[in-house]
C-alpha cells in the first residue's frame, strides 16, 4: 500500500535476497548476492540507502 507505507511491507520486499558463496571447479570461490530489483531500488534511495550497501564486496565482507 503506497498510500500509508509501514516498515514491515517495505522490509517484506527484501526478505528474499539471497548472499551466497560457491567453490568453482578451478577451486575458487565465487560469492554473490542477488540482484535488486526497481522497486527495491527505490526504496532503498528515499531511505537515503547507497546500492552498494547491496554488493557482494560489502555484505561479504566479516571485518
Amino acid at each position: 500500500d503506497v498510500r500509508n507505507p509501514r516498515s514491515e511491507f517495505m522490509l517484506k520486499e527484501f526478505e528474499d535476497i539471497v548472499l551466497g558463496q560457491m567453490q568453482l571447479p578451478d577451486g575458487n570461490n565465487y560469492g554473490f548476492v542477488s540482484e535488486l530489483n526497481d522497486l527495491q531500488k527505490d526504496i532503498l534511495f528515499i531511505l537515503d540507502v547507497p546500492l552498494h550497501y547491496y554488493d557482494y564486496q560489502y555484505l561479504g565482507n566479516s571485518s
